[in-house]
């Protein structure tokens, strides 16, 4: 079964609505992309702005298309 990493990256400023950025990686495996995910999540922080990111892996759905995703 394929997996999918999800990446959400959030820039957020306290003069300015937060933003978020959504990635998707495929993965072969549960293994590799929970390996991966662990890797991936962190916090920044500096004078004004923060910078953070959250991942989690789920399961592909065969129904879905990902062919007319935005890249």
């Amino acid at each position: 079964m394929t997996y999918i990493l999800l990446i959400i990256l959030t820039l957020s400023s306290p003069d300015q609505e937060s933003k978020d950025i959504e990635l998707r990686i495929p993965y072969s495996n549960e293994e590799e992309c929970l390996k991966a995910s662990k890797k991936i999540d962190f916090s920044f922080k500096f004078p004004g702005k923060e910078i953070k990111t959250k991942s989690v892996c789920l399961p592909k759905d065969p129904k879905v298309n990902d062919d007319n995703l935005e890249t």
